[in-house]
């Protein structure tokens, strides 16, 4: 027995303890990786973050609307990684208009980014936002141009939202190829984001990479015990909250993120109740079974009746649903990395080495789900939700 254990734990060594190393390197001095991010209210306010440097400086944020300009001061933090010091900054934009577009820049040191703009949704039922699971792509990959036909086939997207995993690692090359690869999308489309594994530094105790939540400014409305990586937001008619299930590591934090999701679900009330996290409360991948997260969740997922609840991390496409119909249970992924695949049970649907993207469209009584191929958008599976 204490040979099988030995050779189990030696299998699984790289993928508990291995981190891709991280070569020494100075920030740039100029403003870059800006990144726009939704407030607690989305239809009024939104948080933009840049990095410039290595030590904090006085810093704004220049807002043009029509054509007044207000300076938003920014506050600043010193981060330090495995391989530099990064100095990040957030300006936190309230009272924004439904329906109007605001051009901004931010200004560090005296040294200013160029301009860029977002649009605030109009103030109707019709909502738009695009979903996808892991992207984890390598550098040099294709992700470039599968941002950028998102970003062009839905310019009437709300936001977009990834279940986690959006870099393969929390090193300085693969943040900077994230932000290449955006191409300056992420400061004009607000992105969601669920910290994945990926995010992490591995450990016998997981800590997620210091950049991450200074990269991301979410509202400060999530569990204690995953400060800055559980959240949530409102529209009129939708409440969006996000898990940290990589942060799920004793009974101390799976108490903390249980007691915090029992009660944003309990207060949306009648709203759509759509949750986002990274590991699947029902696994794709063969072999794989997520115990703790899908006996810590499941039951307050199915309690309060959430519609929608999208996943990642295993590198498959799949679909099921509880016995009273809610949730829909979503798992999909981007990655050019994809897994073997277990058998589909009943009322379950698994498209196995798929790459998918997801359209999801809602108003005050129906939302709308469709999948797509990444490859060459032919539709993959649709859902039509009515609320009662």
């Amino acid at each position: 027995m204490i040979a099988a254990v030995s050779l189990w734990v030696k299998s699984r060594w790289r993928a508990w303890f291995r981190n891709v190393p991280e070569v020494e390197y100075a920030a740039a001095l100029t403003p870059d990786r800006i990144t726009l991010t939704p407030g607690a209210d989305f239809g009024s306010e939104r948080t933009v973050s840049w990095r410039c440097g290595d030590a904090v400086a006085t810093s704004s944020l220049l807002l043009a609307h029509h054509g007044d300009t207000l300076s938003v001061e920014a506050a600043g933090t010193a981060v330090k990684s495995r391989g530099g010091i990064d100095a990040f900054y957030c300006a936190h934009l309230s009272g924004l208009k439904s329906g109007e577009t605001y051009s901004y820049c931010v200004v560090t040191a005296g040294k200013a980014s160029r301009w860029y703009s977002f649009s605030m949704p109009e103030a109707s039922s019709k909502h738009r936002f695009i979903y996808f699971g892991d992207v984890q792509d390598t550098i040099g990959g294709q992700s470039h141009e599968w941002f950028a036909k998102l970003y062009r086939n839905f310019a009437d997207a709300d936001f977009w939202a990834c279940a986690g995993d959006l870099i393969e690692a929390p090193v300085d090359g693969y943040w900077n190829y994230l932000y290449q690869s955006t191409d300056s999308i992420l400061a004009s489309m607000p992105i969601v984001n669920a910290a994945g594994n990926h995010d992490y530094i591995k450990s016998l105790y997981l800590t997620i990479d210091p950049r991450w939540a200074k990269t991301f400014v979410y509202p400060d409305n999530g569990a204690r015990t995953a400060k800055g990586k559980s959240y949530f937001f409102d529209t009129p008619s939708m409440r969006f909250i996000v898990l940290d299930t990589n942060g799920v590591q004793d009974i101390i934090s799976a108490m903390g993120e249980t007691l915090w999701l029992d009660k944003v679900l309990q207060d949306a009330g009648n709203k759509w109740k759509i949750v986002m996290m990274h590991h699947p409360i029902y696994s794709v991948r063969k072999g794989r079974n997520n115990y703790v997260i899908r006996n810590a969740f499941r039951p307050l997922l199915e309690k309060h009746g959430a519609h929608l609840v999208l996943q990642g991390h295993e590198h498959g496409y799949m679909r099921t649903q509880a016995e009273s119909g809610k949730p829909v249970y979503i798992v999909s992924f981007m990655s050019p990395k994809a897994y073997v695949a277990r058998h589909a049970d009943t009322g379950m649907k698994i498209v196995p080495g798929t790459r998918t993207y997801q359209v999801i469209d809602f108003d005050d009584s129906t939302l709308r789900f469709s999948s797509f191929a990444l490859d060459d958008d032919s539709p993959m599976d649709s859902i039509t939700i009515t609320r009662q």
